[in-house]
This record gives C-alpha cells, sequence and structure tokens, in this order.
C-alpha cells in the first residue's frame, strides 16, 4: 500500500509527535505527561527520545509515533503513515486505487433499443424519468465496439459510473468507477426503500409505479457476498424502516438477499413471494403485469419474528437438510484442525489455555485462514495488543514469515511481502478502539453491530474476556452476571450471522514438577462454568515449552457436522513465527 514507509518512521521524531497533541515537560533525558489515555493527577506517560517510544506505566499503552497516532487520533495504520508524510513534507508512493468518474453518454436511444424495451414492459417515460442513454462502446464478449445501452449510476446528482449493456447479455460497468446501487437518489427522504437485482427489474417496478427503488451494480454473483457498493451507500439507508428485498427467486438472489438483510438490519427487511414460474420482476410484469407487481410489494412480508418460528417457516430449510445434507462451515484449511472444528456464521467460540501457550497467537493463525480461503471480514477488540503490533502479527501470518528481523533474511518480511500482507490485512480487518469506545458487554456489542451494518463483518474477535469493563448489577451473583452476558453475545452472533471467538484466561494454574502447565479446560476459565454451558465451541491452547510442541484441544463441538472432541499438534517455527502440522 505505501511503499516508502521506512523513510516516513525514520523522519519521525517522536517527542514532535506527541507534542502535537499533549504538553510535554523534559524530565532527565526524556519527557513526561499526564497519560492522554487515561485519567491521572501524577503523570505516568513517558516519551524515551533515545528509543523513539512512548509508555504509559499507569495503563500500559506504548509504541512508537504511529502507534500514537492511530491511537490517540482513532485512525488506521494507513492515514497514521500519511499523517506523518503530510507533516514531514514526504511524497508517499501508493497502490490504492483513486476511482474514476466517466464521461456522460448523451446519445437518444434508438429505434431498435427503444423496441427492446417495449417487449421488456417499458416504456420510453420510464426510461427518460431514469435517464438511460446509448452509446458506442468495446464490449468484452463482442470483443470490438457496439452499440450499448447506458445506465447512468447517479449520486446526489453527479454522474458516478456506468453500467453498458449490449445485445447478447454483454455486461461491463465503466473500469475504475465507484460501486454504487443504481437509481440511489430515488430513495432519499423516503421511508422505504425496494432493493432488485438489476437495472431492467429496476425500471420495471418504475413502469409499475414504484419510484423508491435501487438495483445492485453487479448481480447476485455465485461466490462470496462482498457487497462492495453497499460499504459505499450504507448511510443511505439510515433512515429507512422498511426495506423490500425484491432479488432474484434464485440460489444466488436468496444468497444476495440474506447478505444485505444481516448487513442492514432483519428487523426493517421484507422478502417477497414471486408468482410461481417468475424468477425476476421483470418477468412477473411480462408474464403477469402490473397489477401483479403491485400485489407481490403490498404482500411483501417481514423477516421472521424473532422467537416465534412455525415448521412452515424452515421447511424449505429442512428439505434442503434432508436433499443435501447439513449446512458445511467454513474450514481453515489448517492440516489436523478441519478434522476438529470448522466455522459458521451464529455461533460462539470461546479460546483459553495456559498463560503464555499462544492463544493469541493461534487465534490469528485461524481467522487469517478464514479471511483468506472464504473472504470473511474481522473486526478485533484486542485489550492486550496495540493495534500497529497486531496488524503486523496479521501480517506474518498471511505471508507466512516473521515480521521482524531475523539471523537468516529468508525467514523474514520483504517489501514486496509487506506490501501484499498489509494490503490483506487492511481489506480483512477492523479494529475497536479500545481507549474511545464503551468497552461494557453492551458497549461492545452496539460497536459490533455498527460495525457488521457497514463494514460487513462474518467474525468478531474479543480479547481477552477480563479486560472487558464488567459491571456486575447490584443483587447479581458473578455467575449470573456471566450467563447473561454470553446469552447477549451468543443473541448477537445469532442475528448478525458473525462468528465469534472470546479469548479467556483460565484462574491461576499449578505448575507441575517439570515447572509446565496442565491442559486448561473450558471450566478453568475464572469466574464461572458457563464459559462451557453456554458456548457453541471450546478450543484449548496447549504448548509443551520442553518439546516446543502446540497442542490445539477441541473440547466442545456444538455440531456433529461442524466437528467433534480431540487435538491436534503443531511445531511453532521460531525463525518464521509459523505453525507446522506434525
Amino acid at each position: 500500500m505505501i511503499a516508502n514507509i521506512e523513510e516516513i518512521k525514520s523522519a519521525a521524531n517522536i517527542v514532535d509527535v506527541i507534542s502535537d497533541h499533549v504538553k510535554l515537560k523534559k524530565s532527565g533525558p526524556n519527557y513526561e505527561a499526564l497519560c492522554p489515555f487515561h485519567n491521572e493527577k501524577t503523570p505516568s506517560f513517558k516519551v524515551s527520545t533515545s528509543k523513539g517510544i512512548y509508555k504509559c506505566f499507569g495503563c500500559n499503552r506504548s509504541g512508537d509515533a504511529i502507534d500514537f497516532l492511530m491511537s490517540h487520533e482513532n485512525i488506521d495504520y494507513v492515514k497514521a503513515i500519511r499523517y506523518l508524510a503530510t507533516k514531514y513534507n514526504i511524497d508517499i508512493k501508493e497502490d490504492r486505487k483513486v476511482y474514476e468518474k466517466p464521461l456522460p453518454r448523451l446519445e437518444k436511444l434508438q429505434p431498435l433499443t427503444l423496441q427492446y424495451f417495449e417487449k421488456r414492459g417499458i416504456s420510453n417515460y420510464t426510461l427518460l424519468r431514469l435517464g438511460v442513454t446509448e452509446s458506442v462502446e468495446w464490449m468484452p464478449k463482442a470483443n470490438k465496439e457496439v452499440p450499448a445501452i447506458c445506465f447512468n449510476y447517479i449520486k446526489d446528482g453527479e454522474l458516478i459510473n456506468i453500467k453498458f449493456r449490449a445485445k447478447d447479455k454483454d455486461f461491463r460497468l465503466h473500469k475504475d468507477s465507484e460501486l454504487i446501487f443504481y437509481n440511489l437518489d430515488s430513495i432519499k427522504d423516503e421511508t422505504t426503500a425496494i432493493i432488485v437485482e438489476g437495472e431492467i427489474d429496476c425500471l420495471s417496478l418504475h413502469e409499475s409505479g414504484f419510484y423508491n427503488v435501487v438495483s445492485v451494480p453487479n448481480g447476485a454473483g455465485t461466490g462470496n457476498q462482498q457487497l462492495k457498493y453497499l460499504d459505499n451507500c450504507w448511510q443511505y439507508f439510515e433512515d429507512k424502516t422498511q426495506i423490500i428485498l425484491f432479488t432474484d427467486n434464485d440460489e444466488a438472489g436468496l444468497r444476495l438477499r440474506e447478505e444485505i438483510s444481516r448487513r442492514l438490519g432483519r428487523d426493517r427487511c421484507y422478502t417477497v413471494e414471486y408468482p410461481e414460474g417468475c424468477k425476476d420482476a421483470n418477468d412477473v410484469l411480462l408474464k403477469h403485469g402490473k397489477p401483479m407487481i403491485i400485489s407481490v410489494i403490498e404482500q411483501a412480508k417481514i423477516w421472521p419474528i424473532q422467537g416465534v418460528i412455525t415448521v412452515d417457516d424452515v421447511y424449505s430449510t429442512v428439505l434442503d437438510y434432508y436433499l443435501n445434507g447439513y449446512p458445511k462451515a467454513a474450514e481453515t484449511g489448517i492440516e489436523g484442525l478441519d478434522e476438529l472444528i470448522t466455522f459458521a456464521g451464529g455461533m460462539v467460540t470461546m479460546v483459553t489455555g495456559a498463560p503464555s501457550s499462544g492463544k493469541s497467537e493461534f487465534l490469528d493463525y485461524i481467522i487469517t485462514r478464514l479471511a483468506r480461503k472464504h473472504d470473511w471480514k474481522f473486526s478485533v477488540c484486542s485489550f492486550e495488543n496495540p493495534t500497529a503490533i497486531h496488524v503486523t502479527k496479521l501480517m506474518e501470518k498471511f505471508i507466512g514469515k516473521s515480521f521482524n528481523f531475523r539471523k537468516d533474511h529468508n525467514h523474514r518480511i520483504n517489501e514486496d511481502e509487506f506490501k501484499e500482507s498489509i494490503i490483506l490485512t487492511d481489506n480483512y480487518f477492523s479494529f475497536i478502539h479500545t481507549g474511545q469506545v464503551d468497552v461494557t458487554i453492551q458497549g461492545l456489542l452496539h460497536k459490533l453491530t455498527e460495525v457488521v451494518k457497514k463494514k460487513g463483518v462474518k467474525g468478531v474477535v474479543i480479547d481477552p474476556w477480563n479486560y472487558i469493563e464488567h459491571k456486575i448489577p447490584n443483587g447479581y451473583t458473578e455467575t449470573q452476571y456471566i450467563s447473561e452476558s454470553l446469552s447477549l453475545i451468543r443473541e448477537f452472533a445469532i442475528r448478525t450471522d458473525t462468528h465469534v471467538f472470546i479469548v479467556a484466561h483460565p484462574r491461576k494454574l499449578q505448575k507441575d514438577h517439570t515447572g509446565q502447565y496442565p491442559i486448561a479446560t473450558l471450566y478453568d476459565i475464572a469466574g464461572s462454568a458457563h464459559f462451557f454451558n453456554k458456548t457453541d465451541n471450546g478450543l484449548s491452547i496447549h504448548r509443551d515449552h520442553i518439546k516446543g510442541i502446540v497442542t490445539v484441544y477441541c473440547q466442545k463441538i456444538r455440531f456433529s457436522f461442524h466437528g467433534s472432541i480431540g487435538y491436534t499438534s503443531f511445531n511453532f517455527d521460531t525463525f518464521t513465527r509459523q505453525y507446522i502440522s506434525v
């Protein structure tokens, strides 16, 4: 992402950077101040000029100039680098794409094109209202310039993108332009929005008298639903009380419907039932006319009421299980681990282990594999790892090499791998700023719900449990509080279809005669047996410091089709910081 990062880091004087935000006082060869990250009356925030780092001896925050900017300004790694580059007047080189805006195509529709739309039940009036035009464009199937319909994507009155359509379903979007919903401005100041899967479906509903309709730009697709256009437009749906999902009546359309509803909140999403033999909105218009379009939308059903389920509600799911087997969860591709456990949305996995067992390290291994293999995005709430440090650990797992210097330079991430791995980490991971959010259970779940909606997060990490600000209500025992808290987390996981990983330390374990800790169990986690009872899956990470072996014990698995009780072992290569199955 950023090529000359070392030059920027070398130029950054930590005293200079921090003094822009905090009043520093000279103290011998170093500086001190009241910590900006927690309330205190006596200075415990120290800045070392020789080492180029800061450390607070009150709250234990520490790091370099970049860490400080990320924590204090609540910005990500790239923005911190940009801040320093601007401050020290250093040009930055980056690979991040800048969106291009297309030149308007203003040619009127030709008679043959109007005839095409007439056969699809779309009038010239509707085409004019939605600004459909025509031009001659190079198209991929034709492999030459041919006449093409132009569906113009407008946001706030400005042309942002164009979808070109030629004959034989030859499509392309304007290269390097931003992905947004089609007809986006139509839902401004509306309490209801209808989402369809194609521009012609959008025109079909407009033709039938529904003007508050948007279309996704690139269909449902057959793979994982990334929904970049929703990332760019989520705020347009903030004020909607009803969102009708009129996606195509096929497997891909249903997957798209599931993901959009997950992101926007199923409590305000409605589904439609297609007439028999119809696959999309235009099909309904052509086979049954405008009255049927109106009927389908008027009879849209709210997402099933939470807490009330009938057999009819789950019939299609049960039938699918019978015909195709239970749903498969996501495998990590880690040898030995996939036989023990796989991961699905709507579930909670508890991770424990003795001190220095590498609980968080192995969890990083799992989540980077899920990210790369299945395009899962993660939000990480890590109380013990400063974000910049955690980023470097994730980069190691993506590339398979150490971030830091090693005797053999082949064991360390090179410059090209640095750029590749930081782009991957930026794409798949976001981090909760624990110093600037409410870190009670309710506060974290509120923030994580927001992140799921805005970023499409599929996995969540809370590490560790004991750093959460646990406010036990008057009259509650600790066991009651933990039970209720874990219920709230499971409800969040189910509601948002995310997988939640919780790292929890065990109570004090006694070493044996060899100086090693015993294998921790979920029942050893300090506070309550509910850490076993109320979690879906449980992993314990155990490290044999004498043999150098790390063993992962799967101690609980809710569904047998997601894994089984057992264990698998790894060597931890200290040169590359990678796990190798043994």
